[in-house]
């Protein structure tokens, strides 16, 4: 297939966005991409992350595709089961066959060569050989049935295409000076500490003007939730279940799509660490409407307490030198909500880590829409 019929068919069907990982078979696709102006193409980390950043992307009304080697198939099957099954998220996923049975290829593509087919199966995903005559109708029919997918491309499918442009980066190699230093002692549990910014993620929200709020997996959703009451809390709020990690890159999507839109992301010190290349992302898109909070608690306190890394890591300072144009650290009560405010009123993307001790109460509840229906008001609510 030719590129250029390859991405008329993706225009065709609405599909302006995607985000992925680059493999040689791929390479007259990803080449196409980075000269034709309706097609945006964003560089991920991780495949992973790559499809949160096409969810984020669904979420806010934006079709999009998700390009990987299948030997990434791999790592993006976290978020594929509990990110895009959960919530039924629409994304087309294109996974190169390396390794394909009765080709040479190298040792490490073997066993993942031979299962493709069938992990994208198991994964719950309508597959498909990318084929010419078919592709058209399958995509189409995968947007009107609003489901999940992905096309199997083995070598040679996909031909033609510009050459790729050069890469002639100025890389950075000056010391970042961090924002503040110094020790922080904790004080604040984290549900006092979302508590005190409530307010913020409250904010013109009957006039739409407040922030769209993704928190992460675990317990800081579950007390998000509680504060808000369970029976009130707010469209705004995207509960986060599994993927871990992910919450980042699905804020990235929607802030990809929606700039108009201030988008908070509540983080945890472990999520943060499982996908720590999520932070180059964010700062190489440079999006000014993209504003990141990490409780650190220096613990996995959802799975029992378990300690994290966060302690030898600086993440005010990491965010800096990934390319974040504002990031620090708080640990004083009275300091947490001037520093979120601040840093709502700046241009991202930003960072403010709040440094907190473990704990959490026993009795905390669950939104009680579920992952679908959660999925239904954030969407109606975040495209209106």
């Amino acid at each position: 297939m030719q590129i250029e019929e390859f991405g008329r068919i993706l225009q065709a069907n609405g599909f302006a966005h995607g985000a992925g990982v680059p493999c040689s078979y791929f390479k007259p696709l990803v080449n196409y991409m980075t000269v034709e102006p309706n097609l945006d193409y964003m560089q991920a980390t991780s495949e992973g992350e790559a499809v949160a950043i096409a969810s984020g992307l669904v979420a806010a009304g934006k079709p999009a595709f998700v390009l990987m080697q299948n030997s990434g198939l791999g790592n993006a099957v976290n978020p594929i089961t509990s990110l895009v099954y959960i919530y039924q998220i629409p994304v087309a996923l294109f996974v190169s066959q390396r390794g394909q049975p009765g080709l040479a290829d190298e040792p490490q593509h073997e066993l993942m060569g031979r299962i493709t087919k069938e992990l994208a199966e198991l994964c719950d995903l309508r597959t498909h050989l990318l084929e010419p005559s078919s592709f058209a109708a399958e995509l189409a029919s995968a947007q009107t049935d609003a489901t999940p997918a992905a096309w199997i491309c083995r070598k040679g499918t996909l031909e033609g295409g510009p050459k790729a442009p050069p890469v002639t980066p100025t890389l950075r190699s000056a010391a970042v000076t961090p924002g503040n230093t110094g020790e922080f002692v904790p004080i604040m549990r984290r549900e006092e500490a979302v508590l005190r910014i409530l307010p913020l993620l409250n904010r013109g929200l009957n006039a739409g003007q407040a922030p769209v709020v993704v928190s992460t997996t675990g317990k800081l959703s579950r007390e998000l939730y509680e504060l808000d009451d369970r029976e009130h809390d707010k469209a705004n709020r995207f509960y986060m279940v599994g993927s871990m990690g992910c919450a980042a890159g699905f804020g990235l999507g929607i802030a990809r799509a929606r700039p108009d839109r201030k988008v908070l992301v509540l983080d945890g010190d472990g999520a943060v660490l499982m996908k720590m290349g999520t932070l180059a992302t964010a700062g190489a898109m440079g999006t000014h409407n993209f504003h990141h909070v990490v409780f650190d608690n220096a613990a996995y306190e959802s799975t029992g307490g378990q300690r994290t890394a966060s302690p030898t890591v600086d993440f005010a300072t990491v965010a800096l030198a990934c390319g974040y144009r504002m990031a620090e650290t708080v640990a004083e009560p009275d300091a947490l909500e001037p520093a979120l405010a601040r840093h709502l009123g700046k241009n991202g993307p930003t960072l403010l880590r709040v440094v907190i001790k473990t704990g959490a109460r026993k009795d905390l509840g669950r939104p009680n829409l579920g992952p679908k229906g959660v999925w239904k008001r954030f969407t109606q609510y975040i495209q209106s």
